[in-house]
């Protein structure tokens, strides 16, 4: 069995790749051949030598990719940044130099653990569907910007399995690109908008397991679901959440109250002790994390979220992060009269 594994991201988030990629190594020694295809982004020399180091280490093969055509298609279409980078675009805009005989390729974003075997994951029935993903805990109206209905699933970028016979025989990378150009503009998500915009309907929908969002630790199961009422056919049951929760393979962290887990200062993630106990078996031990943050939306956040029944905090998150969305779906096409 062979698992290929796509990771991407700056220098500046090198370390916390890193910590991911030693869980994967660490919780898939039961999968004979593991190929990491790392989009590393304006790397330094002592960041990079790590990976090779912790790939040799496992007995893992490491495939640097060049990111510098990527970099250009970035520009090409005006691709809006995330928290300072654009290293999320990497995902799509590095798939032409994957090998034309990986039939599946599994990309992975930094902020995760992965906390056990992926066997089963790179196992599913892709059913002729160009990716699979998990959808996201908690863009609820969101969609809405892009003509997704309630009844229809959103997806969390973070995890996404590739089906690339599909891509490589349907020219969809080509096609994404040209609907990219028309489109970009309308995102406010980036990538994500783009996969659930671009691949809507096409997307299959991954066990909640497989991108356990760390929103989904920080509040018990029911709670969540009384504030975020989704549809089942456009979400997971409440057993379905439990049983993620209970059993997760991937742990997406998500900022939460603004923090990452390597955050310094009061930090409340609810994956914190977890992270940093990988970090300190990775090669990146020393690293200090990111300065604790001091803006005053998020030590406001903090404090509410102390003195709040999390229930009331949760209704109160939930009513600020969507009150500018338009209730009734959108599609950004008709902008345009784009046809």
């Amino acid at each position: 069995m062979q698992l290929n594994v796509l990771y991407g991201c700056d220098d500046n988030y090198a370390p916390y790749t890193g910590v991911s990629l030693l869980s994967l190594f660490e919780n898939n020694k039961d999968i004979e051949e593991i190929t990491i295809y790392l989009a590393a982004m304006n790397f330094s020399e002592v960041n990079l030598s790590k990976f090779r180091r912790l790939a040799e280490q496992y007995g893992r093969k490491l495939v640097v990719l060049d990111t510098e055509r990527a970099q250009e298609y970035m520009k090409t279409y005006q691709c809006k940044g995330w928290n300072g980078s654009l290293a999320t675009w990497l995902r799509f805009f590095v798939l032409e130099q994957i090998p034309e005989d990986v039939n599946r390729l599994l990309w992975i974003d930094s902020d995760t653990i992965v906390n056990g075997s992926l066997r089963d994951l790179i196992e599913i029935p892709l059913e002729g569907y160009p990716v699979a993903a998990v959808c996201d805990s908690v863009c609820y109206w969101e969609r809405f910007r892009l003509g997704i209905a309630k009844s229809e699933p959103y997806f969390n970028a973070g995890v996404i399995l590739f089906n690339l016979p599909v891509w490589q025989g349907n020219d969809v990378l080509g096609k994404m690109m040209e609907h990219l150009e028309k489109y970009v503009q309308y995102y406010k998500a980036n990538d994500q908008d783009l996969l659930n915009d671009f691949f809507k309907g096409q997307i299959l929908k991954l066990p909640m397991r497989y991108n356990l969002q760390g929103f989904q630790l920080g509040y018990p199961i029911r709670t969540y679901f009384s504030v975020y009422h989704w549809d089942e056919s456009a979400y997971y049951t409440q057993d379905e959440a439990q049983s993620a929760v209970a059993q997760p393979c991937i742990i997406h962290f998500f900022r939460f109250l603004g923090d990452y887990p390597w955050q310094q200062g009061k930090n409340y993630h609810p994956v914190r002790e977890r992270y940093l106990r990988w970090q300190a078996r990775s090669p990146w031990k020393e690293h200090p994390g990111a300065p604790k943050r001091t803006d005053a939306v998020f030590k406001v956040e903090k404090f509410l979220y102390r003195l709040l029944p999390k229930k009331c905090f949760l209704h109160l998150f939930a009513w600020f992060t969507n009150r500018k969305v338009p209730k009734v779906p959108v599609d950004i096409r008709a902008r345009e009269n784009i046809k």
